[in-house]
């Protein structure tokens, strides 16, 4: 018995390590696309959004590499809205290579999201020059004071237009957060 319960808990401990929304983009992109991205998002780009599909990481200007808070630059996951459920941030490209999308995933359940559109971004080159990361809740600096912000937020770098701003979760619905 006492074997038993120590396999369950050690089953149960690798399913919390599994579990944790607060780790962002520190997944192997490979793994992550092949196995972590639900099939439910795919679905959806492709009949809700199939102007628009992910593009692969040499898409992007290289530029993202040199940005330490960036592992991948075209998702981010966590709890966006609150309610203890994995969310998605993705970026999308237009299939005329003109526009890219910041699309966000809200799950409903365990198999079933919501889309919302946050961003349209013009492409002015080839390349997709727009990352995106978590940005980690708590007390944000503005130029009047700190602002406490209760679930993570989305970090949007645009390095062609030297920006950094943020989305986060209120009145259900994204709001910008630029910085100071």
């Amino acid at each position: 018995m006492n074997t038993l319960l120590k396999k369950m808990t050690f089953l149960s401990l690798m399913t919390l390590s599994f579990c944790d929304l607060s780790v962002s983009n520190a997944v192997n992109v490979k793994k992550f696309d092949n196995e972590f991205f639900p099939n439910s998002i795919k679905n959806l780009i492709k009949d809700s959004l199939s102007e628009y599909s992910v593009p692969n990481e040499n898409q992007f200007i290289d530029e993202w590499k040199s940005y330490d808070h960036i592992s991948t630059p075209r998702f981010a996951f966590s709890d966006f809205n609150g309610d203890s459920k994995k969310d998605y941030a993705i970026i999308l490209l237009s299939k005329n290579y003109k526009k890219i999308l910041l699309a966000v995933f809200l799950s409903d359940n365990m198999h079933s999201f919501s889309i919302c559109k946050v961003k349209t971004f013009d492409l002015s080159s080839n390349l997709i020059d727009v990352f995106i990361s978590v940005e980690k809740k708590g007390y944000w600096q503005t130029s009047k004071g700190k602002i406490n912000i209760k679930y993570d937020g989305i970090s949007v770098d645009w390095a062609s237009e030297s920006l950094s701003f943020s989305y986060y979760w209120k009145n259900n619905n994204f709001q910008k957060f630029l910085y100071d």
